[in-house]
């Protein structure tokens, strides 16, 4: 009887929490992530790509943030780049180091 107790929590532990999200929900969870990095409406975070990631589970996207929407400045292609991995919801921008980002952006085949 013991045996099953121990199995039975066992079996618990291992039970998932939320499911894994799909390839819908992928741009809402990639702005979301940026939007909590820096303030900028939904509306300014553009996403150029978003895939399957090649070297882990989940996704990756690459994007900018529009400068004008942001500031009042230039358009979206002088704008903020980031990347971010799904789920997970760690996102790097310009900001944290321009050679990181050109990393990510390489190896996942962002331009």
């Amino acid at each position: 009887m013991q045996h099953l107790v121990i199995a039975g929590s066992i079996l618990l532990a291992a039970a998932p929490g939320e499911a894994l999200p799909t390839m819908a929900d992928v741009p809402g969870l990639a702005k979301a992530a940026v939007a909590r990095r820096i303030e900028v409406p939904p509306s300014a975070i553009h996403i150029l790509a978003a895939k399957p990631s090649e070297r882990m589970p989940g996704f990756v996207v690459c994007g900018r943030v529009d400068a004008a929407s942001a500031n009042g400045s230039a358009g979206a292609e002088s704008g903020e780049r980031f990347f971010v991995v799904i789920p997970g919801n760690f996102a790097i921008l310009d900001q944290d180091g321009k050679g990181l980002v050109d990393s990510y952006w390489a190896a996942n085949h962002c331009e």
